[in-house]
């Protein structure tokens, strides 16, 4: 794994970005998956899996069918869960479920596992060159890191951003946005290759005028515009080197 200033001590040289646009591309699959969950517990199955941020903000998640880390633990080989929620983690674990308290972005887990899943938390949290450190010293050798951020280039918050009439804000505890371009750097200062990214496309929108948008968007695409347009999210998978 090769560092930009291994080519150029100017991280803005002509030649160095073309390198690093080359690089992001490589790992652009240029698809979107849509269902986000099943699409995760295809990556974790018979494997050993650390799932980051189990909870999803309150108890009442445990009654979806949705909820992720119900879902990994039935297709992982070993399954362990953690959150710094600490009310939440001990009704969990009244359950039956094998998770934990404690906060990753400060203190790795003592163990080693072949997956990690950490959905929707890269940007609730203000550490998150240490959480990329914290996560590659918790992986095996050739284990894969899985997160799932918001998309910043998502259509409908590039164009509700365009209005001077309205601001955008997408969530109140959200504190960073983060693309391919961004995440390819911070992985690498972490011993994390990119290894591929996808879009997680809106299933459900909520109005006519979006709904007819998502209805073309297998056409939309073939004609040039990019896939990442329309997912709300993305998926991004990387590599311990």
């Amino acid at each position: 794994m090769h560092r930009w200033y291994e080519y150029s001590k100017d991280p803005n040289a002509p030649e160095l970005m073309q390198r690093r646009r080359i690089a992001v591309a490589k790992a652009r699959t240029g698809r979107l998956v849509y269902d986000r969950v099943g699409y995760l517990c295809q990556l974790v199955d018979g494997k050993s899996i650390l799932d980051i941020g189990v909870v999803e903000h309150t108890r009442e998640a445990v009654e979806s069918p949705q909820w992720l880390h119900g879902n990994l633990r039935r297709h992982a080989a070993q399954c362990l869960g953690v959150d710094v929620l600490e009310e939440e983690v001990r009704y969990l674990q009244t359950k039956g479920y094998k998770v934990i308290c404690a906060d990753v972005t400060k203190t790795p887990i003592a163990e080693k596992f072949d997956v990690i899943i950490a959905g929707e938390v890269l940007e609730h949290r203000d550490a998150t060159g240490i959480f990329m450190k914290n996560c590659a010293a918790m992986l095996n050798f050739g284990g894969r890191l899985v997160i799932t951020a918001p998309n910043p280039w998502y259509a409908n918050v590039m164009v509700k951003n365009l209005f001077g009439s309205s601001v955008f804000v997408d969530s109140a505890d959200h504190v960073g946005w983060y693309d391919a371009s961004t995440l390819y750097e911070l992985g690498q200062r972490h011993g994390l290759g990119l290894d591929r990214y996808t879009g997680i496309r809106v299933t459900n929108p909520k109005t006519l005028r979006a709904r007819l948008f998502f209805d073309l968007c297998p056409a939309l695409m073939k004609i040039g515009l990019c896939a990442e347009l329309f997912a709300k999210s993305i998926i991004f998978e990387f590599v311990r080197a």
